[in-house]
């Protein structure tokens, strides 16, 4: 289950797009756990909501898995806010 983030109000009033890249590792009951920015553009816009959603994140529990890495990318479209999530694992 993927919860998309809140779009940020100022960075859609600006009319600002971007993406957030997250390493995170998922624990036996499928939460995900030691989440960690690798990269984002622009910085300090896109966080704050991606990794509040990663948190919210729930998979199958198949098992403890490391090392996922996730980008969201946050887009404007049609004058709603909509949000990418991209497995980069695979």
């Amino acid at each position: 289950m993927i919860i998309n983030p809140r779009y940020p109000r100022k960075a859609a009033e600006e009319g600002l797009e971007g993406w957030v890249k997250f390493q995170f590792n998922i624990d036996s009951n499928g939460h995900p756990y030691e989440v960690a920015l690798i990269d984002a553009e622009p910085r300090r816009v896109f966080e704050r909501d991606a990794r509040r959603a990663i948190y919210q994140w729930k998979f199958d529990p198949n098992g403890q898995r490391e090392d996922l890495i996730y980008t969201m990318e946050f887009k404007l479209a049609d004058d709603s806010e909509k949000v990418k999530v991209l497995n980069s694992n695979n």
